[in-house]
């Protein structure tokens, strides 16, 4: 027995609706660094941790903290120690993050394509 099948579809409909759901996962995933990078972030004067979340432009794949001492900090030059502000905070507050969360992360994105 055979049956002859033909399926038609919209190749750019498509593109562009997985395209939209990869930035929507993108722009969450963004965000969420932030968040849980910023836990591990010192809190000197109220101004890096802030930085992150006004300079990162959410899916974009780039996370920022733009103050001029964010670098220094990150790799632990001229790092404050002091844990009376942060707890957490901890030099390459990425990849502290990073190790703890990056199964979440996952997660959050193919939920976020799965599901939109």
């Amino acid at each position: 027995m055979t049956f002859d099948t033909k399926v038609s579809f919209n190749a750019a409909a498509l593109r562009e609706k997985f395209a939209k759901k990869i930035h929507r996962a993108q722009m969450k995933l963004d965000v969420q660094i932030v968040n849980d990078s910023n836990y591990y972030c010192p809190k000197l004067n109220n101004i890096l941790q802030p930085s992150a979340v006004k300079d990162t432009v959410a899916g974009s794949g780039k996370v920022r903290w733009t103050v001029d001492y964010a670098r220094r900090q990150y790799y632990g030059e001229h790092f404050d120690h002091s844990k009376s502000r942060n707890p957490n905070a901890t030099a390459k507050w990425f990849e502290s993050a990073k190790a703890r969360k990056v199964k979440q992360w996952e997660k959050l994105v193919e939920d976020e394509i799965r599901h939109s």
